[in-house]
């Protein structure tokens, strides 16, 4: 989905994540800890292939997890070997990049983890080296179409660059795009269900409330980074804004979308109807208003993603906008270039992204044994909760064939519901798109203090302030360079 990955990749995909869950406390944050990957080389099978899978350093698999999955392989008649190799996934250097790039090219590692989609635009970059292979005809083989049919075909469209799929698409679906709650013991429910998925509809919805409570806002905002695309139709990245109706790139500060959608939002604030620590860029709800949202003293709601389990009420009605698949690639996973066992390659990951019991074994060990099912989730064998380790499932691509833990959504029957929820996503005009960003400068950095900069000064000043630095980072000069390489590839 859109997740809009601007300063700090690590920091923005753990807020975004944890705000909608942590606003009535209903996940298991132990998946936030620091874990210490190492190569593992458990081979059991000398005479079977090994496939390398290259990794970040916030992957943990335990050894004795992988010795029973390159066991399982052997049992099951499956020639295969797993072997993980590790490198520092540091944010503010390209170390991991390098290496990963070295080793796809020279055949160290067949398969590997390509980022998280950072604004320096890393993915793209090992794409463009003659690192990751283009599966276009890969996909289209027996044992490639199986792997194809292993995903929704909607994410396979979501990971082109120019056109060509390079890399394997992640199934995390923790960024299910934007919901409204609404608390029906004041609203109208002839008025939520005629809401028309704007920002301006909840205000109107709202203001005519009567709402005493003085301490409690009727409004909470708790969207994060630029996730409203579902709601006006645009997506912001790079300092520039894509507006998916008219198909067009513009200046942010020049949209008459996102200036409206923020004129609403001032006017909510000046009335009163919500916090004034708001910022429209990174909002961290305070323990008062967790508290409100636990208790429902509220009005309306606006959040990102899946909502927090305190909403299912029958007082509150939910209403989702579906989201539209990001025309980015944030997360997913290439095979080299440069590998001498294609077959072997696509083979193995055929097996370990189709069949369920791989992917458990890696992560959980065995089952009974190591970790047992109770009620839908996997438990530790005590029958405490296991750790979500959100960082290696993201590494290794594994959520829609892996046993669900607390906290997790999607968990009655993941594949089922995996192919339900991409049905209603959209696509994004812009799918497959990646310009060539490297002059931009200041640009992106400005439109973020920019929405930074509304919790301070009034929306004119700020537009009239940022319009100005904009203009001296070459807005301009990199709007025209964009427009012109978005005319030739959409031609």
């Amino acid at each position: 989905m859109n997740i809009s990955l601007q300063k700090v990749i690590s920091a923005a995909m753990i807020l975004a994540m944890a705000l909608p869950f942590a606003a009535c406390g209903s996940r298991n944050e132990s998946w936030a800890t620091e874990t210490t990957c190492s190569d593992s080389q458990i081979l059991v099978d000398p005479d079977a292939t090994v496939i390398t899978f290259a990794v970040p350093s916030f992957c943990h698999v335990e050894d004795s997890n992988l010795r029973l999955f390159n066991e399982e392989l052997i049992k099951d008649g499956y020639k295969y070997q797993l072997q993980i190799k590790c490198f520092e996934y540091n944010f503010e250097k390209n170390e991991y990049f390098e290496n990963v790039e070295k080793e796809l090219k020279n055949g160290n590692a067949e398969v590997a983890f390509l980022g998280l989609g950072d604004e320096d635009n890393n993915i793209y970059k090992l794409i463009n080296s003659g690192a990751v292979m283009n599966l276009d005809e890969v996909i289209t083989t027996d044992k490639g179409k199986a792997l194809y049919e292993a995903f929704p075909a909607p994410l396979w469209e979501a990971v082109k660059c120019n056109g060509h799929i390079f890399s394997i698409p992640q199934t995390n679906l923790d960024d299910q795009g934007i919901y409204a709650a609404f608390n029906k013991d004041y609203i109208n429910e002839e008025n939520i269900e005629n809401w028309d998925g704007s920002i301006d509809g909840i205000y109107k919805m709202i203001k005519n409330v009567e709402w005493n409570d003085k301490v409690a806002p009727r409004f909470q905002y708790l969207i994060t980074d630029y996730d409203f695309d579902g709601m006006i139709g645009c997506e912001i990245r790079d300092g520039l804004l894509y507006d998916y109706d008219a198909m067009k790139i513009e200046n942010a500060l020049e949209s008459e979308k996102l200036i409206n959608y923020l004129k609403v939002l001032e006017h909510m604030k000046k009335d009163g109807y919500m916090s004034g620590s708001v910022t429209y860029y990174q909002n961290t709800p305070s323990d008062a208003d967790l508290a409100n949202l636990e208790s429902g003293k509220f009005l309306a709601v606006l959040a990102t993603g899946e909502p927090a389990e305190c909403l299912y009420k029958n007082n509150i009605c939910i209403k989702k906008l579906p989201p539209f698949l990001s025309p980015r690639i944030n997360t997913s996973i290439g095979i080299s270039s440069n590998t001498v066992k294609l077959d072997a390659v696509v083979d193995f990951l055929r097996i370990f992204y189709t069949e369920e019991k791989y992917g458990n074994i890696l992560l959980y060990g065995k089952q009974d044994v190591d970790y047992m099912i109770k009620d839908g989730f996997a438990v530790k064998i005590d029958g405490t909760e296991m750790p979500y380790d959100f960082m290696t499932k993201v590494s290794l691509n594994l959520f829609v064939n892996l046993h669900p833990v607390k906290g997790e959504s999607f968990t009655v029957n993941r594949k089922d519901e995996y192919v339900a929820f991409y049905k209603k996503v959209k696509l994004s005009p812009f799918i497959g798109f990646e310009a060539d960003t490297t002059r931009y400068g200041d640009v992106s950095m400005n439109l973020d203090d920019f929405l930074c900069s509304l919790n301070g000064m009034s929306l004119d000043e700020a537009v009239n302030e940022y319009s100005q630095k904009q203009k001296t980072a070459g807005i301009d000069e990199y709007l025209s360079s964009v427009n012109k390489q978005w005319e030739t590839f959409h031609k």
